[in-house]
This record gives C-alpha cells, structure tokens and sequence, in this order.
C-alpha cells in the first residue's frame, strides 16, 4: 500500500470501508468536492493513501481514475479492505460496468457535481483562452460558445449515467460554492463519519489545491447575452426541469433520462457574441 502523504488525525470512530467516488463535470466545482471530502476523512482520522490502480500517472497527487474495469475492481477491493475505512476518488468519466456493479452492491457511494450549463461553457470558455495564451492544450478547442455546445452535451450523458445509479447524491455547483458548510455536512452524512463542517471548509479553502476559478454565481445573467442564454436554456431544457428547478431539490433521475434536447450548432445565435465582447 503506497505510503499516505497526508496528515490526519486520531480516528474518531469507525467506518464502514467503500470506495467513495467524487465525480464532477468539469469547471463545475469537482475538485473542491473532491477535497472536501478527503479532508473530511482525514479529519475524521481516516488516511486517503494512493490506491495503486493499473496505468496510474506517477506524478498525480490524488486518488483518480478515468477508465475502471475489472483490474480496478480487484485492486480497490483489496486495497479497501487492507485499509479498512472509505477513501475518495476522483473521476470525470461516466461509470463503467463494473463501477456501476460496486454501487448495485453498496461497495462503492459517489455524489455527483453539477451546474447550470451555461455558467459551464463561460468557464470553459475561459481555460481555453488562458490555456492557449500559456502554450497549454487542456481546454484549447473550446474558443467560442458553438464549440462548448457538444463537450457539454457528452458531460450531460456522464451526469445522466451517474444520477440514475442507486444511492448516488446530486451535488450543485451553487450549493457546493456558496453553501459549502452546508455542502460538507451532507457530504458528511454520506460518508457516514462526524466532523466539523467549518474547519474542513477553512482547511481546503486555505491549503487544499481547488482550481478555482472566477467562481461566480450565475455568471451567464451578464456575461452572456439574452439570445445565446435563451439557447442554451432550451438546449438543455431536460436539465432545467430534472436538477435546475427553484421549486425543488435536483434529485434522482429515472432510467434513460436525456439532459440536453439536441440543437444544431449553426443555430446559436452569434458564435462571437456579447460573451466575447464583455470578455475581451
């Protein structure tokens, strides 16, 4: 078992053992959800060690995975079970088979991290110009809010996929960002440990890596103009009506739910529109 690099503390009770896992769409808060519940495990006394999964990139500092296939499994089985007590890992990839078979099982839990889509393509819009400006590939085919348009259908599916998995907590970006006390107590809850909210928030805020970006709620109400908002408001109608809706909690999805409507890129309204122009 590869040796822990974090601190933590005294356990203060025991805990089930599972695989936890955080997954996020991306720009979407993941790595902050992601932190959040690792310290809360540390904090509550339970070490987060590298799980040795197959084609780990040696140089990444946390528990992730793209792929997870039947080599996975036997190697978080064994490495759980070694350690006895819930470790965190992230993902950004929808669940495979044998993931979803651990979650059927109750071996493995998961919440999954959203946003309103078109707070998403600002923040994709953004990495990608920084990204190009410093020479970096990450984000780079993402230059106006056409190109967003299928990246964040794909991402929907993924979200789809994870939601209609038993169990499987929804977690807004909203909620995450700017309720995150309240956020880490429900992640609390689902990790089925005690701690203190506020000190794990001040811990990954203060010395946690979150990527965080501009962080804005509702961006899209002035940096993006009324007919590409409307757009993508219908786009992604499904997605509105299931998790976006002010009138009730995001919730669990039923089989075959579709998030987005399907919208002919040509259609938006100005590929270069106010959103470039406020941001320029």
């Amino acid at each position: 078992m590869s040796a822990a690099r974090y601190w933590f503390n005294t356990r203060r009770k025991a805990a089930d053992p599972f695989g936890f896992f955080s997954y996020g769409m991306t720009k979407c808060g993941s790595t902050l959800a992601f932190q959040l519940a690792r310290v809360a495990l540390i904090q509550a006394g339970f070490e987060q060690p590298l799980i040795p999964f197959p084609n780990r990139v040696a140089s990444r500092k946390i528990n992730f995975t793209g792929m997870f296939d039947a080599a996975h499994v036997a190697v978080l089985r064994e490495f759980v079970d070694t350690l006895g007590h819930p470790v965190v890992i992230k993902t950004h990839n929808r669940p495979d088979l044998p993931l979803v078979r651990l979650v059927e099982t109750g071996e493995a839990r998961a919440h999954a991290v959203f946003r309103d889509p078109r707070d998403m393509a600002l923040s994709l819009l953004d990495s990608g110009a920084a990204n190009r400006a410093a020479g970096r590939p990450a984000f780079t085919e993402f230059e106006t809010l056409t190109d967003t348009i299928a990246g964040i259908q794909n991402q929907m599916d993924s979200l789809s996929a994870w939601l209609q998995l038993p169990g499987v907590r929804p977690l807004p970006y909203n909620r995450l960002a700017f309720e995150t006390e309240a956020a880490t107590a429900e992640i609390l809850e689902h990790l089925g440990i005690d701690g203190e909210p506020k000190r794990i928030v001040r811990r990954v805020l203060r010395r946690e890596f979150t990527q965080k970006n501009k962080g804005l709620r509702d961006r899209h109400k002035t940096e993006m103009s009324a007919a590409d908002s409307a757009l993508f408001a219908d786009t992604f109608a499904p997605f509105f009506a299931h998790l976006a809706d002010p009138a009730r909690p995001a919730q669990h999805l039923p089989p075959g739910t579709l998030l987005y409507r399907g919208v002919d890129s040509a259609d938006l309204s100005t590929q270069n529109s106010a959103t470039s122009e406020q941001k320029a």
